[in-house]
């Protein structure tokens, strides 16, 4: 008997082990764990289970086995805390980009057939010309709406002498009306779980580009000083120096060390077989 699980936006779902069972090892989980975890699941689970609940035991879980990994399987969540200015979403697209190859600049003004535009990402590589429009949602049931693609392909409409494609990124998903349109006029999407292969957890998770909000040792108001200074990504904490961490953050050396061990340990973490 299939059970369903309560979706953050009230409408049910089936559920997936199959689909728990990829974002345990994308975490960074072993086969033996995942399966442990998973049989833990089929224990508790019921009908109509909220899925805010069910991550709660399933990251309780992976903690008690992994604490230094259990931020990776907290992703999603620590991309929605990047909060609403935009500009630190935007530095996570173009860091996907960058890794990518692109020559990557942020909040670029660009001259269009009618009027000026100030674009959040544009990407170049060879003939690619592309402009990116970032959508950070701070809830996940908010989806990008059709009037966001809409507003996409008018702009692209207006600069198509400058770039070569359109493509709008979010960090939730997209409705089957903005696929449908998209599709239709040749905009390319990246949001959660979409495309398949090329979504952007996994461009997260594949180039490790895990923003400050993840980390277990800094608190809110840490983080929003890292924030504050367009520091938004680990990598960009790992390369520091514990006294340069304890200075921009006006915290002992001791945690300074921590934060830094934590940064380096994440970033740098092989994913078990």
């Amino acid at each position: 008997m299939s059970i369903n699980v309560r979706k953050l936006d009230g409408t049910m779902q089936p559920y997936s082990q199959e689909k728990l069972r990829r974002s345990l090892l994308r975490a960074g989980a072993d086969r033996k764990t995942t399966n442990a975890i998973l049989a833990k699941v089929d224990r508790i689970i019921y009908e109509g289970i909220p899925t805010k609940e069910l991550f709660r035991f399933v990251f309780k879980e992976f903690k008690k086995r992994y604490t230094h990994l259990s931020a990776r399987y907290d992703i999603k969540n620590a991309i929605l805390r990047l909060g609403p200015a935009g500009f630190a979403f935007e530095h996570l697209v173009a860091g996907v980009f960058e890794r990518k190859g692109y020559v990557v600049t942020t909040n670029q003004h660009v001259k269009g057939n009618l009027i000026d535009h100030e674009i959040d990402v544009v990407a170049t590589k060879g003939e690619q010309f592309f402009m990116v429009e970032c959508k950070h949602h701070m809830r996940p049931w908010e989806g990008c709406s059709i009037q966001t693609a809409l507003y996409v392909r008018a702009r692209f409409l207006d600069v198509n002498k400058t770039f070569t494609l359109s493509i709008l990124a979010t960090n939730t998903k997209f409705s089957p009306q903005v696929l449908t349109y998209a599709g239709g006029v040749g905009i390319r999407l990246m949001g959660w779980n979409y495309p398949k292969d090329d979504s952007l957890e996994q461009n997260v998770t594949r180039f490790r580009l895990y923003p400050v909000t993840m980390l277990p040792a800094l608190d809110m108001a840490m983080t929003k000083r890292l924030l504050d200074r367009h520091i938004v990504l680990l990598h960009t904490l790992s390369e520091m120096e514990e006294q340069q961490i304890a200075g921009l953050l006006d915290i002992p050396t001791a945690k300074a060390r921590e934060i830094l061990r934590q940064a380096r340990d994440l970033c740098e973490h092989k994913k078990p077989e």
